[in-house]
């Protein structure tokens, strides 16, 4: 049979850490000590696995595990009361809305100063993260909104609302000491000079993810897009630019697309995904329907009109 976690049992398992003692966690929640410590106990056995060490009381790799769960499960369900709340005082629900760093570098202020114009009461959580990390908080129901670049091959469980095309070009600046000798021997050279990504799965990336790790020496991951570009900039690394992105930064002017390797270019389309067959909220469906009417096409193919 599969293993299910109560809401009660993790609720009980992060009093006990963060009370650290069962009696003091039993205080807190108004219950005996003896019910605490057996539903620890059955949890752990649900499990198999020990998540507290006792005497003195420290997280396993486990428990820690869970805790980091139990912080995510827990601040939802508070996120979900709140919203009710909200919503029966005439405020719209929270939009839960996950962009990657190059929607956030280019058109994140301008977007959300036009969604704020048309959904002002609407509560919004915005996270900037890595594009693989986005499609599995979209997958988990973390988050209700994705939008950056699509796989290749986006999961069947998505709706995608392509927005806008662009090309990732693998890129170095001028400064870099070993750039002269691209034009001699490109692929000895990116032995030696570090490739930064934001992660190194990145499905971004697939179609040349196996040529990444064959043919760069060392990879930097470095999720900060605006950290990221400088030290390219500096001359201490090489990485895949969205074109728009090195468009809208005239003061990386020395920055230059290496192409004659085989895997430099990749053409990504960028949009909006969110679970198939899921209710969304209002807050959502309105940023959809400024996302389509926004001016994308500046730099790139915009898609939608």
């Amino acid at each position: 049979m599969p293993v299910h976690i109560e809401t009660h049992e993790i609720r009980v398992f992060k009093a006990v850490y963060e009370e650290n003692g069962f009696k003091k966690a039993a205080d807190k929640l108004f219950v005996t000590q003896s019910a605490v410590s057996q539903t620890i106990a059955n949890l752990e056995k649900k499990l198999d696995t020990v998540l507290l060490e006792r005497n003195p009381l420290k997280l396993t790799q486990a428990g820690i595990r869970l805790l980091n769960y139990a912080d995510a499960v827990l601040s939802e369900e508070q996120n979900v009361l709140t919203d009710i709340g909200n919503i029966k005082n005439g405020i719209l629900s929270t939009l839960l809305l996950a962009i990657n760093g190059t929607v956030n570098s280019l058109y994140a202020q301008r977007l959300m100063a036009a969604y704020c114009e048309v959904s002002p009461l609407t509560r919004l959580q915005l996270n900037i993260m890595p594009s693989r990390q986005i499609i599995s908080a979209i997958t988990s129901d973390l988050w209700e909104l994705g939008f950056g670049p699509f796989q290749q091959q986006m999961p069947d469980i998505f709706h995608t609302i392509a927005l806008f095309e662009d090309t990732r070009r693998l890129t170095i600046s001028r400064h870099h000491p070993g750039y002269q000798a691209f034009a001699r021997d490109p692929g000895a050279l990116a032995q030696r000079v570090p490739l930064i990504v934001s992660h190194l799965d990145d499905p971004d990336m697939r179609p040349a993810i196996q040529k990444l790790r064959d043919s760069f020496g060392t990879i930097w991951e470095v999720n900060d897009m605006g950290l990221r570009m400088n030290l390219v900039a500096q001359g201490l690394a090489m990485s895949y630019l969205d074109q728009r992105l090195i468009a809208a930064h005239p003061d990386h002017t020395d920055m230059v697309a290496i192409d004659s390797l085989s895997f430099a270019n990749i053409r990504l389309t960028y949009g909006i995904y969110h679970r198939k067959r899921k209710q969304l909220s209002v807050g959502a469906e309105r940023f959809i329907e400024v996302c389509r009417s926004f001016g994308f096409g500046q730099g790139g193919t915009q898609l939608l009109r």
